[in-house]
């Protein structure tokens, strides 16, 4: 159970520090698909794994527009992609301290964009999938172990 805390409360940290504001998570659920936009690191070490946070442009957007205070009609592509990658890294990094230093060693993060995505494991691959938010924005969190 810490090791499922450990990147739920990382992410909810990091987005109440940059931004300022409160989510929560909403649901746990196994859904396998994406939303439009998803930042990724690989976790490697001790655990190996990967952490997946994914998001309409939207809800990037209005976390990218409270960190920085830019209009949502100036954000360009480009900060979209830099903030679910920034996202994806200091969620993941918030919850190696959370664990110890000895789990996991993190990647370079990377955005990947598409619609209808959906990963397909194989057997005996654990998934953990949440959805946090609240009324203006949502992410999923998915961590594959």
């Amino acid at each position: 159970m810490k090791f499922e805390r450990a990147f739920t409360d990382a992410f909810l940290e990091v987005v109440l520090t940059s931004t300022g504001i409160p989510l929560q998570v909403l649901s746990s659920k196994s859904d396998m698909s994406f939303a439009e936009i998803t930042g990724v690191m690989n976790l490697n070490g001790s655990r190996h794994g990967v952490l997946f946070i994914s998001a309409g442009v939207a809800s990037i957007q209005g976390l990218f527009a409270h960190m920085t205070g830019t209009p949502k009609d100036e954000i360009t592509q480009e900060d979209i992609l830099d903030t679910i990658c920034e996202l994806v890294n200091m969620t993941a990094g918030n919850a190696k301290l959370r664990l110890g230093d000895d789990q996991f060693i993190l990647s370079a993060p990377f955005a990947l964009r598409g619609e209808n995505m959906t990963m397909i494991l194989k057997k005996r691959v654990r998934v953990l999938t949440w959805v946090i938010g609240n009324d203006e924005i949502t992410f999923q969190l998915k961590v594959v172990l």
